[in-house]
């Protein structure tokens, strides 16, 4: 990438903010117009001709202006853009979110379905997370109840606050001894347990003071293994779908509908975020440089989350390549943030 003199660099800015607050391509007499520039409009051409030919700008019709290319935003984010305050982006209320005192915050699934919606509301694009991978994840918990005669409920929930349960059914009511008995071996197998390791564990053999609740523990047993399983899967969030539809770039169905598509699947996506995410800081993949073609008229901005010091999960916003930078590194930047910081203290609360 080949260093813009001062003027060139400020043509270059003028371009990208105008293009992205118009989605018109922008002409010379209007950069100086409003922005006040002492030469001609002629010279500002002129600049704009040569940064065309050095790959930063294109002119999509002979007679149009100018519009940025991949490697034009790309410049911006790296060398021109300003991180926008927090403050501007989000009220205090929105930010009480990620307060420990938040109910929401206990349940990793509606946290970060909470935090999606917060993206995509602060930046106007589509927003995506994923759920914490599971070799960051431990079971905090594994309780066994008996609320009804011939029903247990088991409830599993794991470091990261997620949680899920499966009602058991039981032939006969259980005495609080079986009951005890059952709870000490649950606690045994699986808590503090990571959820990696406990996909492959082999069944318990079953000691011989369970004689005559064998099959009862067995059935425990299973729905155990099904809530680990369910824990295992990692879930990506969506919110904000209805924000591409606003871009005038994706007014055409060729266009829209291949990244419709792919967001209502979005497991390639989690693989691409899970990928791009590992750095422990904003990413931002411009246009050609995305690593599936069916989204390469877009942008996605993208940043990692921890639990304690390892990688967690990736929050992102997805838009087109217009797509106002400022607003979406700083929004992305902060969620993950703030994420970071309410998981490990749930983590480390527990």
């Amino acid at each position: 990438m080949r260093t813009l003199d001062a003027r060139k660099a400020f043509i270059l800015q003028a371009v990208v903010q105008d293009y992205v607050a118009t989605a018109e391509p922008v002409g010379s007499e209007a950069v100086v117009e409003r922005y006040g520039l002492r030469v001609s409009s002629a010279t500002v051409r002129n600049e704009m001709a040569e940064m065309a030919e050095m790959g930063y700008l294109r002119q999509p019709h002979v007679s149009a202006g100018r519009i940025p290319s991949d490697l034009g935003y790309r410049y911006y984010v790296e060398h021109l853009m300003k991180p926008i305050p927090v403050s501007r982006l989000l009220s205090p209320q929105q930010t009480s979110l990620f307060s420990p005192s938040n109910p929401e915050v206990g349940e990793v699934q509606r946290l970060l379905q909470a935090a999606c919606r917060l993206l995509a509301e602060s930046t106007r694009y589509a927003s995506m997370a994923t759920a914490p991978e599971t070799d960051v994840v431990s079971l905090r918990h594994i309780l066994l109840s008996q609320p009804a005669p011939g029903k247990l409920l088991l409830v599993v929930v794991a470091s990261s606050g997620q949680v899920e349960h499966r009602l058991i059914p039981a032939p006969n009511r259980l005495s609080d001894q079986q009951m005890a008995l059952i709870d000490r071996l649950l606690q045994e197998r699986y808590s503090g347990r990571a959820v990696r390791d406990l996909l492959s564990a082999e069944p318990l053999e079953i000691p011989a003071e369970m004689s005559g609740i064998e099959a009862i523990w067995r059935l425990v047993e299973q729905a155990a293994q099904d809530c680990i399983e369910a824990l295992s899967e990692q879930e990506v969030f969506l919110d904000g779908l209805q924000h591409i539809l606003e871009q005038p770039e994706f007014r055409q169905v060729d266009r829209l509908y291949p990244v419709i598509s792919l967001l209502e699947h979005p497991q390639a996506l989690m693989r691409v975020l899970q990928r791009l995410g590992t750095s422990g800081r904003v990413q931002v993949i411009i246009g050609e440089e995305n690593p599936l073609p069916e989204m390469r008229c877009c942008s996605f901005v993208t940043s990692s989350y921890r639990i304690g010091d390892r990688i967690a999960g990736a929050v992102s916003v997805l838009g087109p390549t217009r797509m106002h930078y400022e607003v979406a590194t700083s929004a992305v930047e902060y969620i993950a943030n703030a994420l970071s910081r309410v998981l490990t203290y749930l983590s480390v609360s527990s």
